[in-house]
């Protein structure tokens, strides 16, 4: 992910038509998918769900995301039940959040600065190396990715094998 305030609000709303909608239960309004809980897995969610977006009346989340089995996955390919954990810098839990039949996660607890994200599965977990700049995991954790991310989130189990440290001034590893 970049650090970089305001990111989310850089990017189009791919559901920019939903506009009032709130993300609560599953609807078809006509625009040809579902609205909800299982909605647009993959998308940045926090463009049109975070204060200050266009959309003032959809549900404010601080955080929010899809898991999937492998960084490069297709958007339909999410995993149900991956647990998102959230603390904070000290190791402080936060939040846990199971992910949903289509693999999304979202909340609207406050992250502090310097929050950490992991995912645990089936017993194994891994750990973002650096704190996210922000609660809009898709903005970078999409295929193609963009900034340091090897792609989707991904469960521990089909996280790419890695080497070195990583940087967490320049999003790269070394």
């Amino acid at each position: 992910m970049l650090r970089e305030p305001g990111h989310a609000a850089r990017f189009a709303c791919v559901a920019s038509i939903l506009g009032a909608i709130a993300c609560s239960s599953e609807q078809d309004m006509g625009f040809g998918f579902a609205t909800g809980p299982s909605m647009q897995p993959g998308d940045d969610c926090l463009r049109c769900h975070a204060p200050g977006s266009t959309y003032p009346t959809a549900p404010h989340w601080s955080l929010a995301g899809t898991v999937y089995p492998r960084p490069d996955a297709p958007a339909t390919a999410g995993v149900q039940g991956a647990d998102v954990v959230v603390t904070t810098e000290a190791g402080a839990l936060l939040e846990t959040l199971t992910t949903n039949s289509v693999g999304n996660f979202y909340s609207t607890t406050p992250l502090p600065e310097g929050f950490r994200v992991s995912v645990h599965y089936q017993g194994a977990s891994i750990e973002m190396p650096c704190p996210p700049p922000a609660g809009n995991c898709g903005a970078c954790h999409s295929v193609p990715p963009i900034g340091g991310p090897s792609g989707r989130i991904s469960i521990p189990q089909g996280a790419p094998a890695t080497t070195g440290t990583f940087d967490c001034e320049t999003w790269s590893r070394k």
